[in-house]
C-alpha cells in the first residue's frame, strides 16, 4: 500500500528504472538497485509507521 502512495512514486520509480536497466544489461557494470531499494524502503516505513502506531495505542 505505503510504496505505491503517492509520496513514494519518486522512489517506486526508480527503483523500477534500476530494476529494468540491470536485469536488461549485457555486460556486468556490478550496478545493483540497493541504494534505490533502501530509498523506497524508507519511504514505505516512513509511511506504515504512523497507521502502525496508531493501530497499537
Amino acid at each position: 500500500e505505503c510504496k505505491n502512495s503517492k509520496q513514494c512514486a519518486p522512489a517506486k520509480h526508480h527503483f523500477d528504472d534500476c530494476v529494468d536497466r540491470v536485469t536488461n544489461a549485457t555486460d556486468a557494470h556490478g550496478e545493483n538497485c540497493v541504494e534505490e531499494f533502501f530509498h523506497l524502503a524508507h519511504c514505505a516505513t516512513a509511511c506504515a509507521a504512523p497507521k502502525v502506531w496508531s493501530a497499537l495505542k
